[in-house]
C-alpha cells in the first residue's frame, strides 16, 4: 500500500467522520427542535385555554353588569326625582359613577359636585349615546375617564318609557378591578393586560413585569397573535385574543419555564443530557481520527523506511523513482549486494552485520546528491537513484562509497568485496519503464557476481539479449523435445564415383510455436553447456532409427543415416543398452546408421572410447570420426581407432591463398592414404562449388557432403530425392 492510498484512506475517513457528526448534530438539532416544539406548543395550548377561559368570565361580568343596570333604568323609568333615584343608585352598587342624559342631552349625575356638558364627552361616548337612544346597549373601555382619570368600562343603555318609547340613556363607569379579580381566577402566573394594542392596563403581573411590559410596547401587535418574545434572554410566549369590547383585547404573556415547569426542566434536561452526548460523541471521534492519523503514520513508517538501517524500503523506493521517471530526465539505478555476507553473519553475527549494514547507510547518505536515494530491499541488498549517467562518473562516485564503507568499517576486521549492477536511462537512447531498469540493473548484478574480483558491471542490451536468448532456449528446450517440435531434415552424402545418394546426415531443426525454425547454430552451444545435448542426441538417434523402419515398411532401399553423438551421451554408462533398446524396438539393423563423434570426445581417453567403439561395432553401427582437422588432429590417433568412418573439415576446403591451397593439398592427400590403407572411409564436408568437387575427386575421397550436392531436405523432400536417383 502506497502513500497515496493511506491519505485517501484518511481522507475518506474523515468524511466520514464529518458526515457522522454531521448527522449526529442535524439529529440533535431536530430533537431539541421538536422538544422545543412540543414544549410550545403545550404553552400555548395551555394559555389558550386559560386566555378563553377569562375572556368567559370577562364576557358574564359584562352581561353581569349590564342586566343590573337595565334594571337600574326600568327604576329609574318611574322615579321622578332623577338625582335622588341616581344617587340612591351609585350607593347600593358597586359602579363608580351613574349619570343620567335625557332627550335634551342634559346630564344628571349622582354625585351633584359633577358637571359634564354634552359637548365634553368624546366622540366615542356620544356615539355609544346616539345608539343607546335608537335602543341600542353597549359597555366599552375608555381609557381615561373625566372623573376617575383612569381605565374604566362604561355601560350605556337606553331607558323607556311605559309607551316603550326611549326617553333617556343610562349609563355607568366600573373601575378594572372587579375583572382584575375574575382574570387571576383564570390564569396560572405570568402577565395579563388589557390593551388596545397600543397601551396596556396591567392585570396580573410578576417580577418581570415592567420588562414584559417595556418590551410589549415596543412591539407591532396585531389581532390573534401567537408568538414568541425574548424577555430578559428568556423566550416568552405571548398570545393576543379579543376581549368582547369593541376594540379591545386580552394580551397574555407567560414562559414555559413557569407554566409547565415540569415539562420545561424536563426539555432542557434532554437538550443538556443530548448536548453532552453530541459534544462526548465528537470527541471520541475525534480520538479515533487522530488515532487512525497517527497509526497510519506508523504504518507509512514501517511501509517506506528500513526499520534496520533508516534507509528508504523498496516499496517506496519503486514509486520514488516511477515518479522520477515521469520526469523524463536521465537517472541511473544501482543494485549493490556484498560477496559471501551469509558467512558475515555466521562469523560476526547477526548484530554485528546488522551494524554493519547501517554503517552502508551512514556512509552512502551523506555523499548522494538532491533528489538521489538510496534503498534496502532485504539482507545485504541495496539500490541507488544517481542522478548521473556517465559510466567513468558513476564508476568514480560508487568507488568512493566503497572506500568511504571501507574506511568506516576497519574495526570489523572481516574481508569483503561488493557486487555492483548499473543501469542507466540516457535521453537519446532507449528509455526504460522502472520494472526495465530493475530487470537491467538485476542482469548487471549478475553479471558482476560472476567475476571473481569487486567490480563494476554496467548493463549491456547486447549481452541483455544475448542472455535473454539463452533463457528462452533454456526454459523451451525441454518441453519443445516432449512436443517434438525439434524435427529431423537430412543432407545427402554422394558417392563420389557414383555421383548417387547413398547416406544421409540426420540434421535438427527447431520449429517455433509460430512455424519458424531455429538453425542449430543457435543452440546447439547452449545445449552442449547445460548439457541438454545428451537428450537432443539421443532424440535424433530415435528419430534416424523411426525413419529407418518407415523407409523398410514402405518398400524402399533405406539409406544410411549419419546422427551426431556428443561425448556425453556417447560415454553415458547405458548408452549401449539404450541403443540396443531402440533397435529392438523398431527391429532395425545397426548396419544402417553411422554415429558420428567428434574428433575431441576421441583424444580424451582412446582407450575408453575403443571399448565402447567394440560394443557399438557388435551392434552393427558405424562409427565416424566428425570435424577431424578442426582441432589439434594427430595422424597417430588414426592408428589406435577402430573407426569406418574419416570426416574432414570443411576448413581444408576455404584457403586463402595459392600457397594455403597447395599445402591443403598436401595434407588432404596424405590423410586420405593414410585412411584408405586403413579401409577408412573419407567424407569431405563443405563442398560448395564445382571446383570443390573437382577437387576431393582428384583427392581420392570417397564421399562428398555439402550444399553442392543439396541443402539439408525435409523427409518429404529427401524422399523424392532418393527415389529419383
Amino acid at each position: 500500500m502506497d502513500i497515496n492510498m493511506l491519505q485517501k484512506r484518511i481522507h475518506k475517513l474523515l468524511i466520514i467522520s464529518v458526515m457522522m457528526v454531521l448527522s449526529i448534530l442535524v439529529m440533535a438539532f431536530l430533537f431539541i427542535d421538536h422538544g422545543d416544539d412540543s414544549l410550545n406548543h403545550a404553552t400555548y395550548t395551555t394559555m389558550n385555554q386559560e386566555i378563553d377561559l377569562c375572556t368567559q368570565r370577562i364576557s358574564s361580568q359584562n352581561h353581569t353588569d349590564l342586566v343590573l343596570l337595565n334594571t337600574l333604568a326600568k327604576s329609574l323609568t318611574n322615579s321622578a326625582d332623577i338625582d335622588s333615584s341616581l344617587a340612591e343608585m351609585e350607593k347600593e352598587n358597586a359602579f363608580t359613577s351613574i349619570s343620567y342624559m335625557d332627550s335634551q342631552r342634559d346630564i344628571y349625575f349622582a354625585n351633584p359636585s359633577v358637571h359634564v356638558e354634552y359637548n365634553e364627552l368624546s366622540k366615542v361616548y356620544k356615539s355609544k349615546v346616539d345608539s343607546a337612544f335608537s335602543g341600542k346597549q353597549s359597555a366599552f373601555i375608555q381609557k381615561q375617564d373625566v372623573i376617575t382619570k383612569g381605565f374604566v368600562i362604561t355601560y350605556i343603555v337606553p331607558v323607556y318609557d311605559s309607551s316603550k318609547n326611549v326617553t333617556g340613556v343610562l349609563s355607568a363607569t366600573s373601575c378594572l378591578k372587579p375583572y382584575a379579580t375574575l382574570m387571576k381566577k383564570s390564569v396560572y402566573g405570568g402577565n395579563l393586560y388589557i390593551t388596545d394594542l397600543h397601551d396596556f392596563y396591567g392585570i396580573q403581573k410578576n417580577k418581570e413585569s415592567k420588562d414584559v411590559l417595556a418590551v410589549l410596547k415596543g412591539l407591532d401587535l396585531s389581532e390573534r397573535i401567537n408568538g414568541l418574545i425574548g424577555v430578559n434572554g428568556e423566550e416568552h410566549g405571548i398570545v393576543v385574543k379579543e376581549m368582547g369590547f369593541d376594540g379591545w383585547y386580552l394580551c397574555y404573556v407567560n414562559s414555559a419555564k413557569s407554566l409547565n415547569n415540569p415539562l420545561y426542566v424536563m426539555s432542557r434536561a434532554n437538550n443538556y443530557v443530548l448536548m453532552v452526548f453530541v459534544v462526548v460523541v465528537m470527541i471520541l471521534l475525534w480520538i479515533a481520527y487522530m488515532m487512525m492519523v497517527k497509526n497510519n503514520k506508523e504504518m507509512e513508517n514501517l511501509a517506506y523506511k528500513d526499520q534496520l538501517t533508516g534507509a528508504v524500503s523498496f516499496t517506496r523506493f519503486t514509486k520514488l523513482v516511477s515518479m522520477y521517471a515521469k520526469r523524463n530526465v536521465n537517472y541511473s539505478l544501482v543494485s549493490l549486494n556484498m560477496r559471501r555476507f551469509k558467512f558475515m553473519n555466521e562469523i560476526l553475527g547477526r548484530d554485528k552485520s546488522d551494524d554493519f549494514l547501517c554503517r552502508i547507510v551512514t556512509c552512502i547518505q551523506p555523499m548522494l546528491k538532491k533528489d538521489e536515494i538510496i534503498c534496502r530491499d532485504s539482507a545485504d541488498v541495496f539500490y541507488l537513484l544517481l542522478n548521473d549517467t556517465n559510466e567513468d562518473e558513476v564508476a568514480r562516485r560508487i568507488n568512493d562509497m566503497f572506500t568511504k564503507i571501507r574506511q568506516n568499517t576497519k574495526d570489523f576486521r572481516y574481508e569483503y568485496e561488493f557486487c555492483c549492477g548499473v543501469a542507466s536511462n540516457i535521453e537519446d537512447q532507449e528509455k526504460y519503464t522502472f520494472e526495465q531498469m530493475l530487470t537491467n540493473v538485476m542482469f548487471a548484478l549478475a553479471q558482476s557476481k560472476e567475476a571473481s574480483s569487486e567490480n563494476i558491471c554496467f548493463f549491456d542490451e547486447e549481452v541483455h539479449k544475448k542472455k535473454e536468448f539463452e533463457n528462452f532456449i533454456e526454459s523451451n528446450m525441454q518441453q519443445s523435445l516432449d512436443s517434438q517440435c525439434f524435427e529431423m531434415v537430412l543432407q545427402p552424402k554422394m558417392d563420389l564415383k557414383t555421383n548417387s545418394v547413398i547416406a544421409a546426415e540426420a540434421l535438427v531443426r527447431w520449429r517455433l510455436e509460430d512455424g519458424t525454425y531455429l538453425p542449430p547454430s543457435s543452440f546447439v552451444d547452449i545445449f552442449e553447456k547445460n548439457l541438454f545435448c545428451s537428450k537432443l542426441d539421443f532424440y535424433m538417434l530415435k528419430k534416424a532409427i523411426q525413419q529407418i523402419r518407415k523407409w523398410i515398411d514402405m518398400g524402399m532401399n533405406p539409406v544410411n543415416i549419419s546422427v551426431n553423438q556428443s561425448k556425453i551421451v556417447f560415454y553415458h554408462e547405458n548408452y549401449i543398452s539404450e541403443i540396443k533398446s531402440l533397435l529392438e524396438e523398431y527391429n532395425v539393423s545397426g548396419s544402417y546408421i553411422t554415429l558420428e563423434v567428434l574428433e575431441s570426445t576421441v583424444i580424451e581417453d582412446i582407450d575408453m572410447f575403443n571399448s565402447i567403439l567394440t560394443e557399438v561395432k557388435k551392434l552393427g553401427f558405424s562409427v565416424s570420426l566428425d570435424d577431424f582437422g578442426s582441432g589439434y588432429s594427430s595422424l597417430n590417433v588414426l592408428s589406435k581407432l577402430q573407426i569406418d568412418e574419416l570426416k574432414i573439415d570443411r576448413i581444408f576446403l576455404h584457403t586463402k591463398s595459392e600457397v594455403d591451397n597447395q599445402r591443403t593439398k598436401w595434407i588432404l592427400e596424405s590423410i586420405i592414404d593414410i585412411a584408405k590403407k586403413s579401409q577408412i572411409l573419407v567424407v569431405v564436408e563443405g563442398v560448395e562449388s564445382k571446383q570443390d568437387d573437382l577437387f576431393i575427386k582428384n583427392l581420392g575421397a570417397d564421399i562428398g557432403q555439402g550444399y553442392f550436392y543439396g541443402r539439408p531436405l525435409s523427409i518429404s523432400a529427401f524422399n523424392d530425392l532418393i527415389e529419383t536417383k
